[in-house]
């Protein structure tokens, strides 16, 4: 026999079903008490969307005609316009469509002739968490090496939070090394920023401090060789990286179980040291003797031929605080590393359903490229588009309205600038490519919907190899398709005497 209480539960379950088909019906808009109400999705999460009903986000084709809205005159401003973005919420155009474009000449040319008598190749390639831990730049190394030459990871810096999953190499490192770096608040003028973004102090030498070994006094970094590739395995040859200091300033390099102890000579803004073993080394270990704070930057495990690749990562990082390294410092590391591409890839930090408008982001870019241009007068620029990215959307996760936005202002970047552009969002699929990345098996993205994993990684070092080999494969001098000629006969900013010193 059924009693009423039993019948409660089902009763209390109907009210609320009921109630929120009541909310379902709502309009959007509607406020009660000066509160908005939403609408409720009941089966959002199990219906989707007929695609043929819904207006799709206007996704920018692989080879598509570019649509680019005319240069404006460039300003130095790494923060939106608020009258800017209100105009373009009103008015919200059509997305431009953003194809690659072309630009690559210097460091194509430089492929040739590396091909050709073994010249070296440098490459540096900026970014984010996408990078960090040698993500994409790592397989993308290996390729170009066993293409067409070369050995080593390239530069590291001396401290890294990807130290402990970085698996091109292994570092440590004593715990009394001093760091400032791009998110520092206060930066002291004494100690710029390395090419990296990071500068490191050694802690200095009291008189009767030994560095005999890993128990003394000196601040130490200790490199081990490893990876999954030959090229990386062992170090032929390396370079250390530091700014002035004291006279009598010195590292003992160990390497081989054979210590050598070398003057820290040099007092300019950037000194280089040559460090070659004997042999071949599988790990190095350098200890400081300075008697007053001495900026040190990196090593560069790298080859005297062939190609060598530098991951610059920096986490969180838009691009824009690149313009905390002082000119000065970055054109001195320009004399000593004298690229020939320079890759910008950002993006997962800048694109947010807030900002109607990039300009801004364009602004404060083109200042950053300006800079590398004229710190590596012999490097190819090339800009990496937004990769995808989701958002969910009546429970559903989709493409973030966001990113075509942000692509067509890093197309629009590239034209400005005479840079290279590649669309890694059409590369990866196009619209909803990162829920099929994430959804796939094997998943090749993580559950944030937002970074790729390390099968990701491969695949997109994959396909970025593919698009440089494609665009080595093209003649020497052979013409840009005439919509990318039109974009590109504009005449680069002219810069005055006193962009020298930002």
């Amino acid at each position: 026999m059924n009693s009423p209480r039993s019948q409660n539960p089902f009763l209390l379950v109907l009210l609320v079903v009921s109630l929120l088909g009541l909310l379902s019906l709502l309009k959007p808009g509607l406020t009660v008490g000066g509160v908005e109400l939403r609408p409720v999705r009941l089966l959002a999460d199990i219906l989707r969307k007929d695609p043929a009903a819904v207006a799709r986000l206007d996704a920018p084709p692989p080879n598509g005609s570019a649509t680019v809205a005319p240069a404006d005159t460039v300003a130095a401003v790494a923060t939106p316009d608020s009258a800017e973005v209100a105009a373009e919420q009103e008015v919200k155009p059509q997305a431009p469509t953003v194809p690659n474009l072309g630009g690559l000449d210097s460091f194509l040319a430089a492929l040739r002739q590396t091909k050709a008598d073994g010249s070296p190749v440098r490459i540096a390639y900026f970014g984010d968490s996408m990078i960090e831990g040698d993500l994409i730049t790592g397989d993308l190394r290996n390729s170009l090496q066993t293409e067409f030459g070369g050995a080593g990871v390239g530069y590291v810096p001396i401290n890294s939070i990807t130290a402990d999953f970085r698996g091109t190499i292994r570092q440590t490192f004593s715990s009394d090394w001093t760091e400032y770096n791009l998110v520092t608040p206060k930066l002291p003028a004494a100690y710029p920023l390395g090419i990296s973004g990071h500068v490191f102090l050694p802690r200095p030498q009291a008189p009767a401090d030994s560095m005999a070994g890993p128990a003394g006094q000196a601040s130490w970094v200790e490199f081990r060789a490893g990876g999954p590739w030959a090229a990386v395995r062992r170090f032929e040859q390396a370079r250390l990286f530091y700014g002035p200091g004291a006279a009598r300033d010195e590292v003992l390099v160990t390497t081989n179980k054979h210590e050598v102890a070398h003057a820290l000579a040099g007092g300019g803004a950037v000194n280089a040291m040559l460090l070659k073993p004997a042999v071949p080394a599988r790990s190095m270990r350098l200890a400081f003797a300075t008697h007053r704070p001495r900026p040190v930057y990196g090593v560069s495990f790298e080859s005297p031929r062939g190609v060598v690749l530098d991951n610059f990562s920096f986490r969180g990082n838009s691009g824009l605080a690149l313009t905390r390294i002082p000119f000065k410092t970055l054109a001195a590391f320009g004399k000593e590393l004298d690229y020939r591409l320079i890759i910008l890839h950002y993006g997962v930090n800048v694109a947010s359903a807030s900002y109607a408008s990039y300009k801004w982001y364009e602004r404060g870019m083109t200042r950053v490229v300006d800079r590398m241009q004229r710190a590596f007068p012999n490097a190819s620029i090339l800009i990496v588009g937004m990769s995808d990215k989701s958002s969910r959307i009546d429970g559903e996760f989709v493409t973030d309205p966001s990113v075509p936005r942000l692509l067509a202002a890093q197309r629009q970047l590239a034209v400005r600038n005479h840079a290279a552009f590649w669309n890694l969002y059409e590369a990866m699929g196009g619209e909803n490519s990162m829920v099929r990345w994430v959804e796939d098996s094997p998943a090749l993205a993580n559950k944030d919907y937002t970074h790729v994993n390390g099968r990701g990684a491969h695949k997109i070092a994959g396909l970025l190899f593919s698009y440089l080999m494609q665009e080595y494969a093209q003649p020497s001098g052979t013409p840009a398709p005439a919509a990318v000629r039109a974009d590109s006969a504009a005449p680069r900013p002219a810069h005055d005497s006193a962009s020298a010193t930002r």
